[in-house]
């Protein structure tokens, strides 16, 4: 009997496929892609940004290379470009997807299915627009940059510059608010200056399959601001003819709906900031007297500009801040909760209130 089942696992054992695996140095990895449309209708341009490794850890710079490739298949273009190459293309390490303006003004549902699907792309990647396409993104290398296509990973994940503009959106959570009720999804928008530059300060508001609206870099920092607690970012204050800026050391945003019985609902934000006063156009010396006042003026001007970021937003019927997921987790009636919001949201008031502390270095309390 033992002899019977060692036979049957031997057996077994040949009828197993082979290893996989191929060694690195018979590999290209993909650290960026690239989609656009086609030069034909229909037809999407993908371009992959490739690192070539090269060996030797104490070289300054990697060699890179562009592959772009034309079908109305994502997939076909890919299995093409592999003919293009001597050894196998790894996704692996690919960190950043950048969609061309014209396929995220059309529909950006096919290539969001196609990433997400695809098993050797992580869940991870940054998503964003490129303009005015994502070729010439992908073809940016800045002189500071030794890895190629790091400073576009660096910028999009926050592990390098922290700037109030830009805002990093991950592929599970691109699709995850593309079909949950109640938010819409958001893009940064990366603008190619040349080849050494690329300028990354506004985002697009989308529907559920392509951009909206963009705003402006103001009202992307305001947007910032309002999604995400302690923004690393300056602020105006204009007092008695004289223009202050100050830094953001804390900040916080918090808001409420209140949807009383008899009149309109109101969502009711409270942001408030702790600050250090960085600039003055005045040589004068700041008094704590000037200094209340600076507050007070930095408060009207802040609750101004919020106000009208969230007019024009609630104008536009998107809600990228999720406000209606807000109001369906705490009304529990699953057949017509988002149905009421919608009636709710289109006539609804904002109320802003913003607390401004602002000290002034040097000065003694």
């Amino acid at each position: 009997m033992r002899r019977v089942l060692a036979g049957i696992g031997i057996t077994l054992l040949l009828l197993l496929p082979g290893c996989d695996f191929k060694e690195i140095d018979l590999r290209i990895f993909v650290l960026a892609i690239g989609v656009d449309q086609g030069t034909e209708a229909g037809n999407f341009k993908i371009s992959l940004k490739l690192a070539i490794p090269q060996g030797d850890v104490t070289k300054i710079d990697e060699k890179m290379q562009i592959l772009t490739e034309e079908s109305p298949s994502i997939s076909e273009a890919l299995r093409r470009m592999k003919s293009r190459v001597e050894k196998e293309l790894d996704y692996s390490h690919c960190k950043s997807i950048v969609l061309g303006e014209g396929v995220a003004r059309e529909d950006i549902l096919h290539v969001m299915d196609w990433a997400v699907r695809r098993r050797d792309i992580q869940l991870i990647v940054n998503f964003a627009i490129g303009r005015p396409e994502a070729l010439q993104v992908l073809k940016v290398r800045p002189e500071s940059e030794r890895i190629p296509s790091n400073s576009l990973i660096l910028a999009m994940s926050g592990q390098g510059t922290e700037s109030p503009f830009i805002s990093s959106v991950y592929s599970f959570q691109l699709m995850r608010n593309i079909f949950e009720e109640g938010i819409d999804p958001i893009l940064p928008i990366i603008e190619a200056k040349g080849d050494k530059e690329f300028l990354i300060d506004k985002i697009a508001l989308l529907n559920n399959e392509k951009i909206k609206m963009v705003l402006t870099p103001n009202e992307t920092r305001l947007y910032n601001l309002l999604s995400r607690p302690n923004l690393r970012t300056n602020l105006p204050a204009h007092s008695e003819g004289i223009m202050f800026q100050y830094y953001t050391e804390r900040s916080s945003s918090h808001y409420k709906i209140v949807t009383p019985e008899h009149g309109k609902a109101t969502i009711r934000y409270h942001i408030k900031i702790k600050g250090i006063l960085e600039e003055s156009s005045s040589p004068d010396l700041v008094t704590h007297h000037m200094l209340k006042k600076i507050q007070e003026a930095g408060e009207k001007e802040l609750e101004a500009d919020i106000l009208a970021l969230l007019t024009k937003i609630q104008a536009s019927g998107l809600d990228p801040l999720g406000w209606g997921l807000h109001y369906g987790a705490r009304h529990f009636n699953n057949d017509t909760e988002m149905k009421v919001w919608k009636e709710l949201y289109s006539k609804l008031d904002f109320q802003v209130k913003a607390d401004v502390n602002i000290k002034y270095s040097g000065m003694i309390r």
